[in-house]
């Protein structure tokens, strides 16, 4: 990703690498990758399937100025990659907004909790008369480490050892247990409060796996097994197996002879990342367990030239890199280059995800890891054992052994995708399954039409599609004997849970900041709050066609100006009698307005009713709230009480007022009573919205109309919302406008899948269970800008098993086909001229981003950007991997003033 944390209005740009086995080597295993923006209530507001090619792809996320601030996640995965657990998906945490973190760093002030405290043996147990290394991590409220220190006394009192935690709450301390003792641990906290808690008892019984990574060149492994356990299993074979991502990489095998058995093993043999060591008895089932990390000498090593040390705003950059292994040669590689200004981006750089604190280490350990860059950057022998201490508490394992030795390999659910498919059954009208029926699939914007037959349950299956996101496809099925009675039955994609367990967390070490950070997190915020401003000057609804300010409830009387202008009461009875589609459309053809010099009916030609109203009118006040004609598409005469038009004697005047008052204000609505009381009588339970893939929450929406309120026999689904959607229009495409916002533009989410208003259409009014209107700031926010100016939130109906099906047997079904994502270009301004030779100023902290920039056959590339006008410190960071799997990072910096 192009920076640690983002503000509303940003857009995350991001590279993916998908790499096989322990060497990290770049995976043509897969071709399909999906990557998932999570907000802060672990709900997926985007999701994009991408195409891979050679193990890589690159695209973004665009952030709406409105989108909420808080801890957000981009989780990718392939469905290969299902095959494990969802902890060991990509799954990265980072901040948008300022204001949020503020505000929990006020309140983490206030947190008082004893800490959590837990303890960890090294291999296992506490094994009685063995001396023990035992792992401390004490956690706070906040889910981060708490460094303490405290005292371990035994049963009688007597003080054993002392210790103090030493890196983020985390420490270590010897202990050999005697038996029949039992041991406390007071602890002091930060604070200077004082608790107890009890140590894991210790067992008879057993081996102790004792592991010095402190060295240089080698592992020094002790294996000392306890008195009972020497005695009955002497001479007895032991192995010990040491694998790194599953590929086994040493073993040895060994008798046990003597009290104690010493191990010297070259770390050289291993890749660098995490190692698993196990200890496996005579009979091969696991004993103890030890992970540690491997800091090997295979990283790339990447050099920057060419920015120097100080450079000028709007100056022209021009960087070379060189890339090389560990024997100096050059290496061909695909990298990414990020360039921003961190004095104006606030984060932890300790915090910040990277490509090779990934890879070698949070991809393989479950659970947040508190600050995994700290163990990468200036390392040192504190920052060794403080990473040593991590593999024996966050690393911490106990007995997760797969059945290596008897090669069964875990049963394979999901394959490797080659391109995406589209699977469902065809079923008859009475719900039999049809064999060898006919379908076909027809989507005019791919220029694609296939078909195939269904197999002997009913079953059908297109593969290798390649479909744009988000495709519209028509499904045609007959009969084996051309029969039309067909009901069509899609299968829904089946996207894996969120595990929200594993958040848990994630982000609070953000309330670890400097002074320095403080400050550009309150700026950040400032320029949030400047945004949303704009934003709702811009969208909101103006009332320059009315200039009344603190007026909405002017009376009839001061409209007209105490009967000084013209007030015609329309009859209500013209305007109910026909079957209008809309108010707009009753008053066209029912009434004439004054406008301009002279009086006649609304005869001129127009796009449209609204639009010839909106022509010859001041404006529209509906109860006394000023909107635009735009209104009149989303009102039905039958709602309305009454119609005024307000136009002054001399027409060169003024145009006229539209004043309508709906039966709801008049308190005339006798169908809302004749609801109430139905509702009341009703014994019918509330319908079930389960599926529905509202991200506020099913339900959780300015308006729900049931499927069944929305009607039939229109021709277009737009036909029959309309009257029925308050406060929403349609465009002649059928395209849902938003009469609260001057873009107005709505989009429509069929099942999950956010596509433009004009898709409407292309949905069976008959196969609907529920639409959620999504109108007001608060309804849109969490889908940020991917929605416009709000959406209509439409589930299907549904079969059995997540299927989405048409209601009627007809054969046909339009279906929004979620195909692969295209990728926007990164703009990078170019300037001739200094800043006060422009009109704006270029403000921008995201100065430049390239994902594919690509080292030749000599180790280099070039590459080329412009600053902006903010002075501050800006940093490059280059990181990728070369074609055998080898990783590299580079951070510069340099002065823009």
């Amino acid at each position: 990703m192009n920076k640690p944390n983002y503000l509303p209005g940003d857009t995350i740009w991001f590279k993916a690498y998908t790499v096989i086995g322990p060497q990290h080597q770049l995976s043509a295993l897969s071709s399909v990758l999906y990557v998932e923006l999570i907000n802060p209530k672990d709900s997926v507001i985007n999701r994009k399937i991408f195409k891979l090619a050679s193990g890589t792809t690159r695209s973004e996320f665009a952030l709406g100025n409105s989108i909420i601030d808080g801890t957000y996640h981009v989780r990718a995965y392939t469905n290969w990659m299902r095959n494990a657990v969802t902890d060991y998906f990509y799954d990265q945490s980072f901040q948008i907004g300022g204001i949020e973190i503020l505000t929990r760093q006020a309140a983490q002030q206030h947190l008082i909790s004893q800490p959590d405290v837990q303890f960890f043996p090294e291999g296992g147990f506490l094994i009685n008369g063995l001396r023990s290394k035992v792992a401390i991590k004490v956690l706070n409220a906040a889910g981060l480490g708490e460094d303490v220190s405290g005292i371990i006394t035994d049963n009688t009192g007597t003080v054993v050892t002392e210790f103090s935690t030493q890196h983020l709450g985390m420490g270590v301390f010897a202990l050999t247990p005697q038996k029949g003792k039992n041991y406390k641990v007071q602890i002091t906290d930060k604070s200077g409060t004082k608790f107890s808690t009890d140590l894991p008892l210790a067992k008879d019984d057993g081996l102790v796996l004792t592991v010095n990574n402190s060295m240089a060149d080698s592992l020094r492994i002790k294996i000392t097994p306890g008195a009972p356990t020497f005695a009955r299993q002497r001479d007895s074979t032991f192995y010990l197996i040491g694998q790194v991502a599953g590929k086994v990489y040493y073993t040895t095998a060994f008798k046990l002879s003597e009290q104690s058995f010493l191990i010297k093993v070259e770390k050289n043999r291993f890749p660098s990342g995490i190692l698993q060591l196990t200890l496996l008895g005579p009979d091969h089932s696991p004993i103890n367990e030890r992970v540690v990390f491997i800091r090997g000498n295979d990283n790339l090593k990447l050099a920057i030239s060419g920015a120097g040390d100080k450079a000028r705003g709007r100056q022209k950059m021009s960087i070379d890199i060189k890339a090389v292994d560990i024997d100096n040669k050059a290496v061909v590689g695909s990298f990414s280059v990020a360039v921003i200004n961190e004095s104006r981006v606030s984060f932890n750089e300790d915090a910040e995800p990277t490509i090779i604190n990934n890879l070698l280490f949070t991809s393989d350990i479950k659970g947040f890891i508190e600050k995994p860059n700290y163990y990468f950057t200036n390392i040192d022998d504190k920052k060794n054992a403080d990473l040593d201490i991590l593999m024996l508490t966050q690393g911490y394992r106990r007995f997760d052994w797969p059945n290596i030795l008897d090669e069964k390999l875990p049963a394979v659910i999901y394959k490797p995708e080659d391109a995406l498919t589209l699977t469902g059954t065809l079923k008859s009208s009475s719900g039999g399954l049809l064999s060898n029926g006919k379908i076909s699939l027809t989507s005019t914007a791919d220029n694609l039409f296939i078909d195939t037959v269904t197999d002997a349950n009913g079953d059908f299956k297109f593969s290798n599609l390649d479909l744009s996101d988000t495709s519209k496809i028509v499904l045609r099925a007959r009969k084996e004997n051309n029969g039309k009675n067909v009901s069509i039955f899609v299968k829904q994609p089946d996207y894996p849970v969120i595990n929200k367990s594993k958040h848990a967390g994630d982000n609070n070490d953000l309330l670890d900041l400097s002074p320095e950070q403080i400050v550009i997190l309150r700026m950040n915020a400032t320029e949030i709050r400047k945004k949303r401003q704009i934003d709702s000057l811009k969208n909101g609804v103006q009332l320059k066609e009315v200039k009344i300010k603190g007026e909405k409830n002017k009376s009839l009387a001061e409209l007209n100006r105490y009967g000084t202008i013209q007030d015609r009461k329309l009859d209500m009875s013209k305007l109910r009698n026909k079957n209008f589609s809309s108010l707009g459309d009753a008053l066209f053809w029912t009434e004439p307005l004054y406008f301009g010099q002279k009086s006649a009916y609304i005869r001129k030609p127009a796009a449209s009713p609204v639009q010839a109203i909106q022509d010859t009118t001041k404006g529209i006040l509906v109860d006394g709230i000023s909107y635009t004609p735009d209104i009149l598409n989303s009102l039905l005469a039958s709602e309305i009480e009454s119609i005024h038009i307000i136009a002054p004697i001399d027409p060169r005047a003024s145009a006229p007022i539209i004043v309508i008052t709906t039966k709801r204000k008049a308190g005339t609505d006798t169908t809302v009573l004749k609801q109430v009381n139905i509702t009341a009588k009703r014994i019918n339970k509330k319908p079930d919205m389960s599926y529905s893939q509202n991200l506020n929450g099913p339900g959780n929406a300015d308006q729900v109309i049931m499927g069944d309120k929305i009607g039939s026999g229109c021709i277009r689904l737009s036909d029959c919302l309309i009257g029925r959607v308050f406060g929403v229009y349609f465009e002649k495409d059928g395209s849902p406008r938003n009469t609260r916002r001057r873009s107005g533009k709505m989009s429509v989410i069929v099942d999950g899948n956010i596509l433009n208003g004009d898709a409407l259409n292309n949905v069976n009014a008959n196969d609907i269970y529920s639409i959620e209107v999504l109108r007001s700031g608060a309804s849109i926010a969490i889908y940020g800008s991917s929605v416009g100016a709000g959406a209509l939130v439409i589930t299907t109906k549904r079969g059995n098993n997540n299927f989405v099906t048409s209601e009627s047997p007809s054969g046909l079904i339009t279906y929004p086909f979620k195909g692969f994502s295209k990728s926007r270009v990164f703009y990078s301004p170019k300037y001739r001229h200094t800043a006060n030779e422009t009109e704006g100023t270029d403000l921008r902290n995201a100065i430049y981003w390239q994902p594919d920039l690509f080292t030749d056959k000599d180790g280099k590339a070039t590459f080329e950007y412009f600053n902006a006008d903010t002075k501050g410190t800006y940093r490059i960071v280059i990181e990728g991997i070369d074609a055998d799997g080898n990783l590299g990072r580079q951070v510069y910096r340099y002065k823009v003033e």
